[in-house]
Formats: C-alpha cells, structure tokens, sequence
C-alpha cells in the first residue's frame, strides 16, 4: 500500500521546522532521516519538501527515473539571474548539446594542462604565509582555487586583483550565508535590500568581463588553450557562451576550495593521518613539487582527499522537483514536490560505513569503493548530469593538497569544533583559523 504523505519531524505553524534547521543544520537533517529513507520537511520559504537517504532512491532520482524530477524552479529562482542556461540550470535539448560541447574540456588530457597552474598558484600562496602565522583557511582556499579557474578559463588575460575578482565573489555567496539564508529565502531579489544590490551589482560587473574577453577572443585568430577559447571554437552564441563560464567559475571554486578546507581541519584534527600523508609525498616526491604524473603513486593522498569529502560533502544534497505525481520508498508524492537527495545523509549511514564518523582514510583501500553500493558515495552527484569538472576538481585538490601538505603542517589552535551551515554548498559558520608552520622550522 502505497502512503500519501512520509512522517518527519514535528513543526510549528507557519515557521514549520524552520527553528530546528536554524539551531542545527546538519544534525537536522539527520535526524530528519531517522524518520524513514523518505521523510517529509517544513522549511520558511521552502514549503513542504522531501529528504531522500536511501541509495536506490537516489538511484532512480538521479538515473532511471530522471525524467522525472526536474531541476526544481526554487534553485532557478535563486540562481537563474547568476548562472543563466549554463550546465547547472539548463534541461532537456539545451543541456545535452552544451554537455556534449563542454565535456572535451574536462578529459584528462586537456586537464593536464592546467596542472602546472595548480600547483604554481599553491606554490605561490605558501610563499606569502609565515612560519606560526594564523589563517583563515577557507579564505585562503576559495581565494587560490578561483585564482586557478580564472586563469584555466581565460588564460592570463585578466588582472585578477585590479578588477577585484575575489571580492564580486564573495558578494556573490552573502545569500548563501547562515545568516542571509532565510532572507535571500523570503526577500525578492527586484526589492533592493542592500544584500540583492551588491548582489546585482556583483553579476554586472562580471557579466562585464566575459563579454570584453569573448569580444577580445573572436578578434584574435591566435591559437589558445584555455576553457574560453576551447568553447568560442565549438559556435556558442554569446549569451550561452557567457553562461556556461559563469556556471564553471562558481560551480567549479567553491566546492573545491571547501574540500581543501575541510581536508585541513580533519589532518588539524589527526596529526596520526597527517604524519601518514607527508611520509608519502616525501617518499614519492623527495622535496619536488608533485605533477600529474605523480598522482599514482600518490594513493593516501587521494584517500585523504575521498574520505574528506565522504565527512564533509562540499555539496550536501541534490535537490529535483518531481514532473508528474510518482510512487518513491513507499509514498506517493505530487507533482511539482521538491525532493532532496542527501549526501550528508548517506555519507554518514553506518549501514555503508563502518565507524560512519571517524576519519579513515585507509577504508578507501583497493576494491572497498567497489563494494559501496552504488550512489553511497557520491561527493560529485551522479547519473548523466554527474559534475563535468570532477576530474578537474579532484587532480587539483590533490595536486594542492600534496604541494602544500609537503612544505607546510596546519595546527588547530584551540577549539576544534566545526559549525556547519547547509545551503547550495556545505560551508563553516565562522571563520577556520588555523596556524601554519613550516616543516624546517618545526
């Protein structure tokens, strides 16, 4: 028998669970989940919605049954202006042609030339930090991925610091913020609240130049191998052109940068993994800095990395909207209802992993993933909309990881507790301070 309606937490009139996802976003969802693989939610500018937590719900969400949940009008009401009918948004004829267009972009041979910038860029971050210095770590890693996008997109074009890249950024992640999050939820970006004008005036002036850098690109007949260049060459029109790039800088920074994050904190955390992780990359590299061809060989360093992200999924969910009324886990849902698929969730389930909690990067040994069933890790999504850049995302969080972690240990100082918000993307409340020290100063 087929149910109308999934249990989950009890809410209050009109703020439904509101309260309970402000006091504590992560254990919220959680907890949700305990009330069944579907579970019903009540959110202040969401409405009801849906929490799935189950791998073979996700399965038909994400794979078999994809035609039928839609990416849902909330996530293009909050991003439609920003990221347009780039690869997040865009459906149907419209995403199969740019997928097929973009995706040369992201083989392996093309990534390999940008690994050089990687670790150039880390190298350089590093070169500015000094030895038992505190920083804010997350800054830090947003600030050096968008250095390394920028320059993979449009080559070496753009004066990142004059034209104020890292800030239009920031302005562009306030209504994802903790704070921001039930306003940007209620508040109509046409009523011209402080955060929404910034906001705007964000998008103007990158929307400003992409199109000077397409403008520039169709006058120049040189030979060019940066992601720009790549698509003017396969006949996207301007807007769609200017879509996609946005789409892949904000799509393509954030989430990295928070992997890294969070990949310091846990190594903060267990100096035992971190000790592991640098006698390898002094075993493999000798005091050089890593290349592509080395990441073989860097196999901790990758389970680090993948065990990180298993811990904290820089994007903790996948919301879809269902296009006609469909049976899932046991209850029927209507047309038009917001499902959420989580990560955070499933990452977590001790029916997957042993000690779900603890950071092992050793249960990512030979042949473990493998026996995972299929959509109980899935960091970058799944199914044919599976993130394009997850190749590029994971060579470079490794390639930062190794360049750094060989010459640097980051200390925590104090507290180690982590506040989590849960958005878009899975973010720290406050500020991630950590000390770094130089290994031949220790």
């Amino acid at each position: 028998m087929v149910a109308s309606r999934p249990p989950g937490p009890n809410g209050l009139p009109l703020l439904g669970n509101t309260l309970q996802f402000v006091r504590g976003q992560e254990k919220f969802y959680e907890d949700a989940a305990t009330h069944g693989d579907v579970a019903s939610l009540d959110l202040l500018g969401i409405g009801e919605h849906y929490l799935v937590s189950e791998p073979t719900l996700v399965e038909r969400m994400l794979v078999s049954d994809r035609e039928r949940f839609a990416k849902p009008s909330h996530t293009k009401a909050q991003l439609g202006e920003l990221l347009g009918q780039g690869l997040v948004l865009s459906e149907g004829e419209l995403w199969r042609r740019q997928r097929g267009a973009t995706q040369p972009a992201f083989y392996r041979d093309r990534i390999a030339t940008y690994a050089e910038s990687m670790t150039a860029h880390a190298e350089r971050t590093i070169e500015r930090w000094d030895h038992g210095a505190m920083y804010d770590i997350e800054g830090e890693m947003k600030d050096l991925t968008l250095r390394i996008l920028v320059e993979s997109m449009f080559g070496g074009e753009i004066d990142y610091e004059k034209r104020g890249i890292r800030e239009m950024a920031r302005r562009l992640q306030v209504p994802g913020r903790p704070a921001m999050q039930p306003i940007a939820n209620v508040v109509p970006k046409s009523v011209p609240i402080p955060m929404w004008q910034r906001y705007h005036e964000a998008i103007d002036e990158f929307d400003s130049i992409v199109y000077e850098l397409i403008e520039r690109r169709q006058k120049d007949e040189r030979d060019r191998d940066d992601l720009l260049s790549m698509l003017l060459g396969v006949g996207m029109d301007e807007k769609q052109l200017r879509d996609e790039m946005m789409t892949l800088l904000f799509a393509g920074h954030e989430t990295t940068a928070l992997a890294l994050t969070y990949v310091w904190y846990l190594l903060a955390r267990h100096p035992a993994v971190g000790e592991r992780l640098r006698a390898e990359l002094d075993d493999v590299l000798d005091g050089r800095v890593p290349t592509m061809a080395d990441l073989p060989d860097l196999e901790y360093t990758e389970r680090v990395v993948k065990e990180a992200m298993r811990l904290y999924p820089p994007v903790p969910a996948i919301p879809r909207e269902t296009t006609s009324e469909i049976d899932l886990g046991g209850y029927s849902l209507p047309e038009g209802a917001l499902v959420i698929a989580s990560q955070w969730v499933i990452h977590h389930d001790e029916r997957f992993y042993d000690d779900p909690y603890a950071f092992r990067p050793e249960r990512w040994s030979e042949g473990f993933e493998e026996r995972l069933p299929e959509f109980a890790y899935f960091p970058f999504g799944g199914g044919p909309r599976r993130c394009i850049g997850a190749g590029f995302a994971m060579i470079e969080a490794q390639l930062i990881l190794a360049t750094i972690a060989r010459e640097y240990e980051l200390q925590l100082v104090g507290d180690d507790s982590l506040d989590l918000a849960v958005g878009i993307t899975l973010f720290p409340m406050t500020e991630l301070e950590l000390r770094v020290v130089d290994r031949e100063k220790r």
